[in-house]
């Protein structure tokens, strides 16, 4: 026995035998491995217990068949190779066998003696298990620790400045080429379309193949995938294998696979920026040439990635607001304080000449009545500029703490804006304007007249301001669920980029120096629209005026 487990061939008898019987083959019956002693050529002419378990035959029916008959892993012809030289050489073989449709592990052993071979098997399933457990959370480990150190250097980069885009393109430059080969951040804008505030690239051969994609395929908030759908859903979108999903999918732009095809992505993870429920941007990562794939774990890393970023681009966008309000508040006091001392002063200048004529005309002198007239008119303008401008101050005052009461009632709109609009005949003669009106009616709802008031005289103001010695045009119409008004002036428009901004508070799109004005008017009529369930639209080309139109539900007939 130990001749035969060293592999040596000493000659002579063997108790092994012609047939392969005797206190040797008792003994290998009694071991735990499966045993089969064999022929030179591989035919068995013993086995244990064990191997006829393995085999899953009986003794009689493995007995005098060739070894690589019995078992499917021994078809390979790599085993008989290794049997056949063991049977030529007599040197020891020992190596793994992985049966892969079971997911079972064994270790080999050819060793030949006395013109024998005999085979050990022995089963290591449970070890490779372990192994294959214990790599898989070392891996784990080390992942996770790698994770965990490229988070806090993200969340140092992005701690380091409020600046959006700065940040951001600091974030891409971190993600390149650690996580992908190729990172951005897309945001959306408030007139629906989406702007790349940063881009980085692992090669410039794929900034060229990027740049010029990305320019012949902006991306859209509508697109039914890509960075558009996460910025509209707030989903993440993964792909592990995006070279298949391209080759199954039919139809399509052809230019535009042809275009995805050359820049060789192979799989990407686009995930949402959000904070406080709202989607303020889009990371993407993609690999190209190399090898990486992603896997759950990269999402998880990229999701985690996203979360800090979205913090700290929503810290950065409240620290801009605050500047932008404090300068809008310093920007209002000082228009506030021209607006008011005009009409005050003017009003101070009317009454100490009206008190002159007075005293003139009590001494007997030459004052009129036709002078005395005039000034006290021009007191009552001021006084009504005075008071307009005080009422929009306790309206911002009102609508701010959320104090907007309306006192609803049924009226006509059509009728009150025939009601409104003389009042202002005055100021359209002064503005050279002519006012055209067509309200028809009727134009019923259930609405507060001092309210619609207020939306008809702010948007009649407006376009005889900025509308100055061109016609305005004023409309009202209704059908079963609208009732609408719209003000047309054909003065100087409104830029695209100002529409966005255009019913912000204390905004103004022009110069106080030019047209006065708190910049609160637009902003207390979309409160009050808003506030009756309805909306408010702006149609604007520059240098050929604007039109307003708001829009009021109807109660059902």
């Amino acid at each position: 026995m130990d001749a035969l487990l060293t592999g040596q061939d000493p000659g002579g008898d063997s108790r092994l035998g012609p047939d392969a019987t005797g206190p040797d083959t008792a003994l290998l019956d009694q071991m735990p491995e499966a045993v089969a002693v064999c022929s030179l050529d591989g035919v068995c002419l013993h086995v244990n217990p064990a191997l006829v378990r393995l085999v899953g035959r009986p003794a009689q029916d493995v007995l005098g068949r060739v070894l690589w008959e019995l078992h499917p892993e021994w078809t390979e012809r790599s085993f008989q190779d290794r049997f056949l030289q063991v049977a030529r050489t007599g040197e020891p073989a020992e190596f793994e066998n992985h049966v892969v449709p079971v997911e079972r592990w064994f270790v080999l052993r050819l060793l030949r003696g006395h013109g024998r071979v005999v085979l050990f098997c022995r089963e290591i399933t449970a070890e490779k298990k372990q192994e294959a457990t214990l790599r898989a959370l070392y891996d784990e480990m080390r992942r996770a620790q790698r994770h965990a150190a490229f988070l806090a250097q993200a969340s140092e980069v992005l701690a380091s400045s409020l600046e959006h885009d700065l940040i951001l393109q600091r974030l891409t430059h971190l993600a390149v080429p650690v996580l992908a080969d190729a990172c951005s951040v897309d945001l959306p804008t408030p007139d629906g379309q989406v702007r790349r505030a940063a881009m980085s690239y692992a090669r410039p051969e794929l900034e060229v193949l990027g740049e010029a994609f990305h320019s012949r395929f902006p991306v859209r908030l509508e697109d039914p995938f890509g960075i558009g759908k996460a910025l509209r859903t707030g989903a993440t979108e993964f792909v592990p294998d995006f070279a298949a999903v391209l080759a199954s999918s039919q139809g399509g732009d052809l230019e535009y696979r042809r275009a995805v095809e050359a820049l060789g992505i192979t799989t990407y993870i686009i995930v949402p920026l959000i904070s406080r429920g709202r989607v303020l941007g889009a990371l993407t990562l993609l690999n190209s040439e190399s090898r990486r794939r992603y896997t759950e774990a990269d999402v998880r890393l990229a999701e985690d990635l996203a979360r800090r970023a979205a913090t700290s681009l929503d810290n950065g966008r409240l620290y801009t607001e605050a500047q932008e309000a404090v300068r809008a508040r310093d920007t209002f006091l000082s228009v506030a304080s021209h607006e008011l001392n005009t009409p005050l002063t003017s009003l101070m200048l009317n009454v100490h000449a009206l008190r002159r004529d007075m005293e003139t005309r009590a001494g007997g002198g030459p004052a009129s009545a036709e002078a005395l007239t005039g000034k006290v008119v021009a007191v009552q303008r001021q006084v009504s500029r005075l008071s307009s401008l005080v009422r929009e101050l306790l309206d911002v005052s009102r609508i701010t703490a959320g104090r907007l009461v309306l006192e609803r009632e049924d009226l006509d709109l059509a009728a009150l804006t025939r009601e409104v609009v003389p009042r202002f005949s005055e100021d359209v003669a002064r503005a050279g304007c002519e006012l055209h009106l067509d309200a028809q009616g009727p134009a019923t709802g259930h609405w507060d007249r001092l309210r619609l008031e207020q939306v008809l005289q702010n948007l009649l103001s407006n376009a005889i301001k900025y509308g100055r010695g061109s016609p305005i045009e004023v409309r009202v119409g209704a059908d079963d669920a609208l009732a609408w008004l719209s003000v047309k002036d054909h003065g100087m428009g409104i830029p695209p980029e100002g529409r966005a901004r255009l019913f912000q508070r204390f905004e103004r799109l022009a110069s106080e120096r030019h047209y006065g004005g708190l910049g609160l008017g637009l902003w207390i009529v979309k409160q009050i629209v808003d506030a009756m369930d309805g909306r408010i639209r702006v149609e604007s080309t520059p240098g050929h005026g604007s039109t307003f139109t708001v829009e009021l539900p109807r109660p059902p007939a």
